[in-house]
């Protein structure tokens, strides 16, 4: 992203329209700190504006800067950087920025967060933040495994319709991670004078939806606008179902975990560097973790669900970087917390596991079994 910028921050909209890589750029961008730099409201008349320049300069004069610029144990600590060189740029600098929200219930298990770009009358882009540092957003991403609807998914469904109502020209709607889930989700379940007005949606590697999710007539009327990208290693984009249609992109990193992350993916000057399929340990992952989401009941997905994040609350932990920062102190927590559950919760814990050793065993032989012939062995 950031050999991106050097290459097209010299143009402005006008002259090259708006491209995946520069989608990825402001999904990117939501996952920065703007609590108390962006209006809550969507921003109507130009004195009250604030373009992604002013906003760039004022991050970086905060007081509490150091703060802001701690993205976590998850996101990209050059995200600040991508803010500053993307705010001096002619392309990203004129934006207005408005309607930041980031909101963290531990009572309901949500963490929604979401900001919008505009270019001028023309078009404006909302991009919903993925999961963040949160231990709650980490838990809402598993509850999506067995509720029809998390609250983020109902609050992005809502951000867009007032963006809708307070803006004028059309939409883009993004996301990386959950936030691509949300971009989608709300999409397909707007009313249809809205659905008129989104130009694309952009889904970057994000976790998927139930099969009938796909053949829903709010998904249909959509379909034709949805961009969907993942890296060649994915496996948050393959979890649970996402339609089949993707497509593939080049990575600097070997290590899969990693290839989520946005600065490892390749791009050119105007749009990413893609390759022909997915990696094989990509589909063996999303086969393997998505039989066993099959195979387990609504009930034993939650108790399982409800008792490991029992067990992080008891290290007392609000993010991931306190899980690993205090880390001893988090362990005897949560072996405490352990040790308390009800013994039926235990067990479905334990079932639950040796279920998904047992289903990556299965797996596993059938891929030796099916490769043997290619390599010259016979069975």
């Amino acid at each position: 992203m950031m050999d991106y910028l050097a290459w097209r921050g010299d143009l402005d909209f006008g002259a090259c329209p708006l491209n995946e890589v520069d989608a990825l750029i402001l999904c990117q961008l939501s996952y920065m700190k703007f609590d108390g730099l962006v209006r809550p409201d969507f921003a109507k008349t130009k004195e009250k504006s604030l373009t992604l320049a002013k906003l760039a300069k004022a991050f970086e004069a905060a007081p509490d800067y150091e703060e802001r610029s701690n993205m976590g144990a998850v996101i990209n600590p050059l995200s600040p950087e991508l803010l500053k060189e993307a705010g001096k740029s002619r392309r990203f600098g004129e934006l207005e920025v408005s309607a930041f929200i980031n909101k963290i219930d531990e009572l309901n298990d949500e963490q929604f967060s979401a900001v919008t770009f505009s270019c001028g009358r023309t078009w404006n882009f909302i991009a919903y933040r993925g999961t963040d540092d949160s231990i709650v957003g980490w838990k809402e991403d598993c509850q999506l495994a067995y509720m029809d609807s998390v609250p983020a998914q109902l609050d992005a469904l809502a951000y867009f319709g007032a963006a809708a109502e307070a803006l004028k020209g059309n939409f883009y709607l993004g996301g990386h991670s959950k936030g691509g889930n949300l971009a989608l989700y709300s999409a397909a379940k707007a009313e249809g004078k809205l659905q008129k007005r989104i130009l694309t949606v952009y889904d970057n590697d994000g976790p998927g939806f139930p099969e009938d999710f796909f053949s829903s007539p709010g998904y249909l009327a959509v379909a034709d606008r949805i961009r969907t990208f993942v890296p060649r290693l994915s496996i948050v984009g393959m979890l649970f179902s996402n339609g089949g249609n993707y497509v593939t992109v080049e990575n600097e990193l070997k290590d899969m975990v990693m290839q989520h992350d946005p600065f490892s993916w390749q791009a050119g000057p105007l749009s990413f560097v893609v390759c022909d399929k997915l990696g094989d340990e990509s589909e063996f992952v999303g086969k393997t973790l998505n039989e066993w989401f099959r195979t387990l009941s609504t009930e034993e997905k939650k108790v399982f669900v409800e008792s490991v994040f029992q067990v992080l609350e008891g290290s007392n932990a609000k993010t991931n970087f306190d899980l690993t920062k205090n880390w001893f102190e988090s362990l005897v927590g949560m072996k405490k917390t352990l040790d308390a559950l009800p013994k039926s919760s235990r067990e479905t814990m334990r079932k639950n596991i040796q279920l998904l050793v047992k289903i990556v065993a299965d797996e596993f032989k059938k891929k030796i079994s099916a490769d043997m012939p290619h390599l010259g062995i016979a069975l």
